[in-house]
C-alpha cells in the first residue's frame, strides 16, 4: 500500500465569482475560496467514483498514452477513506488493487440494486483478469494493449483488501455504467475507431449488457449493436427508463424501459455540428438538464479563436426525456502561458472530460486536461456562472474532476489523486436548492415554461475553423473514422 503524501495547504486567491480571475500562482484557486488539503503522486489517474465513504481511483498502465501492458507494470484501483475514524486518518490511502491494465475505469455499484458493496472495473487489457477472460469468446486482444479486454467486479466490502470476484471479456472494453436500478451491467466501447474490432471485418464493438445480479456468476444477455462507432459512456435518467449514448458525432436517446433494458430501443438522436466527440453524458440532479462534453481531441489549442466553442460542455433540456433540446453551454478555460510538450498531445487540450454535479444544485464540476478544473452554476443554462476553478501552474493533466463527499477530487494523469476543499460548493450542497423529483425524473406541469431550442444563439451557421492538428505522440490510441 502506498504511504499517503499530504502537501501542505496551499493559500488560494480569493475572488469574486462575477470578477476576473487573479493572475496565476502555483496551484491556485483562482476563482472561489478553498485550499488543496492532500494530495498522492503517481501517473496515470483515470475515473473516479464514491460510495459514500470511499473514494475508487482508476489507474491506467501509462501515463499520457496508453502502454502495452506487461508483468511489472503499473495500473489497477486505489482506494482512499474521504472521512477518516479514529484508525485511518481522512484521505488516506487504505489499499491498492495491482493490476496492471488500461483504462481500469471505475463505477461503484448501488447495494440497494446489486445485493453488495461492489465496483465494476472495464479495462483493455488486464493481467488481473487474463485466466478468467482467456477462454471467455467475446474476449479479444487488441494490438496496442497487451492483454484482453473486459469487465471486473470488485468486492469492496473490506475496502482494505478489495478481490476480484469475476470478470466477462468483451471485444472492446473502454468504460463500464452499472443500471440505477435494476442488476445490468452495461459495458462500452469507447465511441471511436478504438473501438473498432480488430477482426479482419472491423465490426464495430457492441455495447455488451450484463447480468450482475449475482456478481460472482456475471452473464451477458445481448450485445446492442448501435450506431458505426458506439458509445463511449451512458447516461441514465434516475428511473432508468432512458440511457443517453454518447460517441462519435452524436448522442443517442434509448428506450430501456421493461424488456427493453436488453434491447434498447433508440428513440432520438442528438447530433449538435460542433461537437466533434460526445464523450459522456451526464444529467443534473433534478432530472431537468443532460450535460454532454465535447471531448475535441487533437483540434483544440486552449488559445484558439475557436476556443470558445469547441471542447465546450453543452446544456441539454430533457424535461421530456426522449426530446433534448439544446439550452447553453459552458466555454473552456483558456490556457496561460507558453504551449508545453506533454509527450505530444495534452497541451492542445483544454476540453471537457469528465464532470459530475454537486448534489442538490445546479452546480457542474469538471475536468478539462490542461485547462484545470472548474465549477459552473448552470440554473441559467445561458448564463452559466463560474463558481471556483483551479488550475496548477506545473505539469497537469486532469482527467477527472468531480465532488464528492464535500471535497473535490482529482484524477491527474501527471500528478495522482488530489483533494480540494472550497466551501462554498459545500455551502451550495446543504442549501440544496434543486432537488431530485419524487420520481427521479422532472416532470412538467401545464404551467411550465415553454422549453426554447438555443441552438440558433449557440451555434454559427458557419462554424469557425479547427485549429490545426498537433502532432501525436508515437502509439496515441484515437483514429477518426469517416463518420457513418
Amino acid at each position: 500500500m502506498r504511504s499517503r503524501s499530504v502537501r501542505a495547504a496551499i493559500a488560494a486567491l480569493l475572488l469574486a465569482a462575477s470578477s476576473t480571475a487573479a493572475a496565476e500562482a502555483p496551484n491556485a484557486l483562482t476563482v472561489g475560496q478553498g485550499t488543496v488539503v492532500a494530495s498522492t503522486a503517481f501517473t496515470g489517474a483515470t475515473e473516479i467514483d464514491f460510495d459514500g465513504r470511499y473514494a475508487y481511483v482508476g489507474q491506467m498502465n501509462g501515463k499520457y498514452n496508453r502502454v502495452n501492458v506487461a508483468e511489472g507494470q503499473q495500473g489497477g484501483m486505489r482506494v482512499y477513506d474521504m472521512v477518516g475514524d479514529k484508525d485511518t486518518k481522512q484521505f488516506s490511502e487504505v489499499s491498492y488493487l495491482n493490476c496492471p491494465g488500461t483504462d481500469n475505469y471505475v463505477r461503484t455499484m448501488d447495494p440497494a440494486v446489486f445485493g453488495g458493496e461492489y465496483v465494476l472495473m472495464a479495462h483493455h487489457g488486464n493481467l488481473c483478469t487474463k485466466n478468467t477472460i482467456q477462454f471467455d469468446p467475446a474476449s479479444e486482444k487488441v494490438a496496442g494493449y497487451g492483454a484482453l479486454n473486459g469487465l471486473a467486479v470488485v468486492d469492496v466490502s473490506d475496502p482494505t483488501k478489495p478481490v476480484i470476484l469475476d470478470a466477462v471479456g468483451h471485444s472492446s472494453a473502454h468504460t463500464a455504467m452499472p443500471h440505477p436500478t435494476r442488476p445490468y451491467i452495461f459495458v462500452l466501447p469507447g465511441g471511436l475507431a478504438n473501438g473498432t474490432r480488430t477482426s479482419g471485418d472491423r465490426q464495430v464493438s457492441p455495447t455488451a449488457i450484463i447480468d450482475a445480479s449475482n456478481p460472482r456468476d456475471l452473464k451477458r444477455v445481448s450485445s446492442f449493436q448501435h450506431n458505426a462507432t458506439g458509445c463511449h459512456d451512458l447516461g441514465f435518467t434516475a428511473d432508468g427508463n432512458y440511457a443517453y449514448c454518447a460517441g462519435l458525432a452524436e448522442v443517442q436517446v434509448w428506450d430501456i424501459r421493461g424488456a427493453n433494458i436488453t434491447k434498447p430501443v433508440v428513440v432520438n438522436t442528438i447530433v449538435n455540428p460542433a461537437i466533434q466527440f460526445a464523450h459522456n453524458a451526464v444529467i443534473s440532479p433534478d432530472g431537468t438538464k443532460l450535460l454532454i462534453n465535447d471531448e475535441a481531441f487533437g483540434f483544440h489549442t486552449c488559445q484558439s479563436s475557436a476556443a470558445d466553442l469547441y471542447g465546450s460542455l453543452w446544456i441539454y433540456d430533457i424535461t421530456t426525456p426522449s426530446l433534448p433540446v439544446l439550452a447553453g453551454k459552458i466555454s473552456p478555460p483558456a490556457k496561460s502561458g507558453p504551449p508545453g510538450n506533454y509527450q505530444g498531445w495534452v497541451t492542445s487540450w483544454c476540453a471537457a472530460h469528465n464532470y459530475n454535479f454537486v448534489p442538490n444544485t445546479n452546480i457542474v464540476v469538471s475536468s478539462w486536461f490542461a485547462g484545470g478544473m472548474t465549477a459552473h452554476d448552470i440554473t441559467d443554462p445561458l448564463s452559466p456562472k463560474l463558481v471556483a476553478s483551479y488550475k496548477p501552474t506545473e505539469e497537469s493533466v486532469m482527467y477527472t474532476a468531480h465532488y464528492f463527499g464535500g471535497h473535490v477530487v482529482i484524477g491527474d494523469m501527471a500528478r495522482g489523486f488530489e483533494v480540494l476543499d472550497i466551501p462554498v460548493l459545500r455551502e451550495a450542497e446543504a442549501a440544496g436548492t434543486a432537488k431530485p423529483a419524487a420520481t427521479g425524473v422532472s416532470t412538467r406541469s401545464a404551467l411550465a415554461a415553454p422549453r426554447v431550442d438555443r441552438t440558433a444563439q449557440l451555434i454559427p451557421t458557419v462554424l469557425p475553423a479547427r485549429p490545426a492538428r498537433p502532432a501525436w505522440n508515437a502509439g496515441g490510441i484515437c483514429v477518426l473514422p469517416g463518420r457513418i
